[in-house]
């Protein structure tokens, strides 16, 4: 969506700044309390500005570590690496070694205040990291270090933010805009990744939907949250969330026919499930189902039950949606100790043969989980309420059986 400033003589588009021209847009993008880095909103426990460069510990309302690398040009492998090992560096950390490092009196106070929540007990913080990078352009070292690491269960994000008009002194007016796992340098540093079939995709949505607008280092250096997308979705179950989300209903609970068939952008598709999901959730654990599930990187869905029985949360349920219409669900082993991990891998063990056979998921080597995938024609009303149900059979095959062990 263009940008543009009113005057005299009419509407003037607002160009974006060229790389060149954002000196000082990391540190102002880093500035203040914390933010919504595309739409990630996060409190910052510390902060640190080096020569274009700036990064950040946050936490996110759930109390996860949040490690922020930016930029004021291109990101590069330097600065990937750099979040990774201050992320490294806080796997381990309790609340009372982040609330050293916060600079105010109180960390859970502050996260509380900001995120307007009840506080959070000391240890339910930092039960898990995950990275964000955020700059006007990424090399293409950068987007495969990303998607390499984001493979092997350590989430990495790229968030490309474009600046626009002249800046006042440090302040901004920019524009976020995720960047999909399969984008080189030359597809992002000009626009969007360009998928197979010629259409372009931002993290697996269309490019005409994926922006979000904020303004970066107001009067009082905060950073404004950007708005998102609104897709709404009924309490009932996978399927009343869909109609809700697009259109209204019939009597069979899922709109009219061409309600049904609407195809649905990946966002909408999965706040839809993620919705149906929460309401399948209720009753199972003792927290609330919305601080169990996240949609991350743009087309997952995870599920951390923070209970004994899963070892505090090392065992997690998961989908990834896909562009050409495969949906992964899968069960997962990751953080926590070895110990930790090992009593989930025995869990496993104990059931693969249900799990190959009952479910029709596949075991993984070592026993680090299992998974299995469905295939939809098209990603509709009617597919969400099947993602829902499937993962819904998914949670209530294997709960019980965590639960009993």
């Amino acid at each position: 969506m263009n940008l543009y400033r009113t005057s005299e003589s009419g509407l003037v588009a607002v160009e974006p700044l060229d790389h060149g021209a954002t000196t000082g847009l990391a540190a102002a993008l880093l500035r203040g309390p914390g933010g919504a880095l595309g739409a990630d909103d996060v409190l910052f426990v510390t902060t640190a500005v080096d020569d274009g460069k700036a990064t950040a510990i946050g936490l996110d309302a759930a109390g996860d570590a949040v490690v922020v690398g930016a930029a004021d040009g291109e990101v590069g492998s330097a600065v990937v690496t750099d979040a990774l090992q201050r992320a490294s560096a806080v796997a381990d950390g309790s609340y009372d070694a982040l609330d050293e490092r916060y600079e105010g009196d109180s960390l859970r106070e502050a996260h509380a205040d900001y995120f307007d929540r009840e506080p959070l007990a000391p240890d339910a913080f930092n039960g898990d990291q995950r990275v964000r990078l955020v700059g006007p352009a990424f090399a293409g070292d950068a987007i495969d270090l990303a998607r390499f690491l984001s493979d092997r269960e350590v989430p990495v994000r790229p968030v490309r933010v474009e600046a626009f008009g002249a800046p006042t002194t440090d302040e901004f007016l920019v524009r976020f805009a995720s960047v999909d796992g399969d984008d080189r340098a030359e597809a992002d540093v000009e626009g969007d990744a360009v998928d197979d079939d010629g259409d372009q995709w931002v993290a697996g949505t269309d490019a005409a939907g994926s922006s979000s607008t904020a303004t970066a280092a107001s009067d009082d250096g905060t950073v404004e949250g950007a708005d998102d997308a609104d897709a709404s979705a009924g309490p009932e179950s996978g399927e009343a969330a869909l109609a809700d989300a697009d259109g209204p209903t019939g009597e069979d609970g899922r709109g009219d026919d061409s309600d049904a068939n609407e195809p649905l952008e990946l966002p909408v598709l999965l706040e839809a499930v993620s919705e149906g999901v929460q309401d399948r959730l209720v009753g199972t654990f003792d927290a609330d189902p919305e601080d169990l599930v996240s949609i991350e990187r743009g087309s997952e869905l995870l599920v951390r039950p923070d209970h004994p029985a899963y070892a505090g949360g090392v065992l997690r349920y998961r989908l990834r949606v896909e562009s050409d219409g495969t949906v992964e669900f899968a069960v997962n082993i990751y953080g926590g100790s070895e110990a930790e991990k090992e009593q989930m891998r025995a869990l496993i063990r104990d059931h693969e043969t249900a799990i190959e056979s009952e479910l029709d998921y596949e075991v993984a080597e070592g026993y680090d989980g299992f998974h299995g995938t469905r295939e939809f024609a098209s990603y509709d009303q009617v597919a969400a309420a099947e993602i829902v149900d499937e993962f819904d059979r998914l949670v209530r095959f294997l709960n019980p059986r965590v639960m009993r062990a």
